[in-house]
Order: structure tokens, then C-alpha cells, then sequence
């Protein structure tokens, strides 16, 4: 009596259990908006290494140091260019705004000039400074714009247990969305442990390319998940054209930033 109780009893709360994994799990798209909302911090500052390399296998390395700063869900970032001679001073500007309503702004200041430009809406699919990140990739893409779809529940990389999420542009503006960014299709890798995308794949209309994204030496400083290496590569008929490789060599989280940095004028007065 007691036995088939007990068995009646665990069955239940198997079900049971069943029944409220089922209730809470996590939509495509919900998954994809954690992923885009994880805790970076309220502001960081940034020392980066970018290597560039071309089919060839040559190299060129450029250092770098950035600042972030939020602005309720509002986003400043600025980016120097340290390193070598002929990108010294450059910088890049960007507001990326919360509201899909209204349009991110990017400058970009270029000494030889003593000009700033700023980027035309139409012109963020291009490359960011000649490497494989557009400056949509800086920026970060606006979850409304896509449909989720769920591909795998349960895939390994890197030793790490993640969903494979595909994602295309909404239907209802989808040529809107792949004149803006210069994307057909994407899928992300999302860790289940804390939501980071750690690897992406992404159809690039123009040329038939694709992009392949990698976050790597993955840590917690403090008490932030952090990719320390992150990499874009683009590739045709599946062989690599080139790639861009960010090391994040330094990196600090909630310091303090000076509002007086994300200004025109000051890009132009440089570091």
C-alpha cells in the first residue's frame, strides 16, 4: 500500500514538473532578448587589441581604447585609435538608443581630414574601419527586427551546453530590415548557463558572404560575463576571405565616465 502510494505520489510530481518546465520555458525570442539585455555593466572602459587578417594570412594590428557609458536603457560608446601611425586619433562615435522608433547615430572622426563624418543610416551595413564588424556588429542589431525560430535545444560548443536560435528578418518590414543591415538570415549560439552568444552565423546579402562570429576566453570580471577574445570572419563558398580578431587586453566595469567624452568636439580633440 504504502509502496504503490509512494509511486503514485513520484509520478505525480514528475508530471508535475513536466508540466511547469513546459509553462516557464524560455520563447526563441525570449532567449534572444536575455541575450541582448546581459549585465555589461553601467559603464566599462576598454584597452583592445584588433588584429586583421587577409587571405593571405598577413596581419595588421591596431590598439585601441574604448568607453561606454549607459543612459537608462540608452547606450554613448566611444572608441580611439592609439596605434599604428595611420589610424592614430581616428575615433568613432555612437549612440545606440532603446527605442526602435528612433534611429542609433554614429560619427566617425578622421584626422587626415580633420572632418568628422557621420554615418548615414544607409551606410551602417558597411565595413567598420576595413574589418569584418559593420557598424551595425558595433552597434548591435535591434531584437524587434527578427523572427525566432528554435533550431536545436541542445547543442555543445566549447564544452558548453547551448540553443541554436535562427532568426530572419520580421515580415512585415524584412526588405526595410536587409537594406539596413545587409542581412538575409542569422543563427546564434546562447549558453544556457548565462545567456551569452558565443557563436553566430550570418548570411550577408551583398556577395553571397558569410559571417561566422566566435566569443572566446569567456570570464567573470567583476561579477560581469565577459568574452575576452572576440572574432568575425567572412567567408565565400565556405573558404575565408579575412577575419577580425578583438582581444580585450584590460577592461573595467562601473568606474565612472565623463559625459564630456561623447561629444563631436571632443572625438576631434582626441585623447
Amino acid at each position: 500500500m504504502y509502496a504503490k502510494f509512494a509511486r503514485t505520489t513520484s509520478l505525480m510530481a514528475l508530471l508535475l514538473s513536466v508540466s511547469l518546465g513546459s509553462a516557464f520555458a524560455l520563447t526563441p525570442k525570449e532567449i534572444s532578448q536575455k541575450a541582448d539585455d546581459l549585465d555589461d555593466g553601467e559603464t566599462s572602459i576598454s584597452e583592445t587589441t584588433m588584429i586583421m587578417v587577409d587571405s593571405k594570412g598577413q596581419q595588421r594590428v591596431r590598439k585601441l581604447k574604448g568607453f561606454r557609458k549607459d543612459y537608462g536603457k540608452d547606450t554613448k560608446s566611444m572608441n580611439f585609435f592609439l596605434a599604428p601611425a595611420d589610424v592614430k586619433n581616428t575615433a568613432f562615435l555612437s549612440f545606440d538608443y532603446d527605442d526602435v522608433n528612433t534611429e542609433d547615430d554614429s560619427w566617425l572622426y578622421l584626422p587626415a581630414l580633420r572632418k568628422v563624418k557621420r554615418i548615414a543610416a544607409g551606410n551602417k551595413k558597411d565595413s567598420f574601419m576595413g574589418t569584418d564588424f559593420s557598424y551595425h556588429d558595433m552597434n548591435g542589431l535591434d531584437v524587434e527586427d527578427w523572427s525566432y525560430k528554435m533550431i536545436k535545444e541542445s547543442a555543445m560548443l566549447d564544452g558548453h551546453e547551448c540553443w541554436v536560435i535562427g532568426s530572419v528578418p520580421v515580415k512585415s518590414r524584412a526588405k526595410e530590415v536587409i537594406a539596413d543591415t545587409g542581412y538575409l538570415k542569422r543563427l546564434a549560439w546562447i549558453r544556457k548557463d548565462n545567456f551569452m552568444a558565443i557563436q553566430g552565423k550570418i548570411w550577408v546579402k551583398k556577395g553571397k558572404k558569410i559571417k561566422v562570429f566566435h566569443a572566446t576566453d569567456i570570464q567573470k570580471i567583476q561579477g560581469i560575463w565577459t568574452a575576452k577574445k572576440i572574432e568575425m570572419s567572412t567567408l565565400v563558398r565556405g573558404k575565408r576571405q579575412h577575419s577580425t580578431a578583438l582581444l580585450f587586453d584590460k577592461i573595467q566595469y562601473n568606474q565612472g565616465v565623463e559625459d564630456s567624452l561623447f561629444t563631436t568636439q571632443r572625438i576631434e580633440r582626441g585623447l
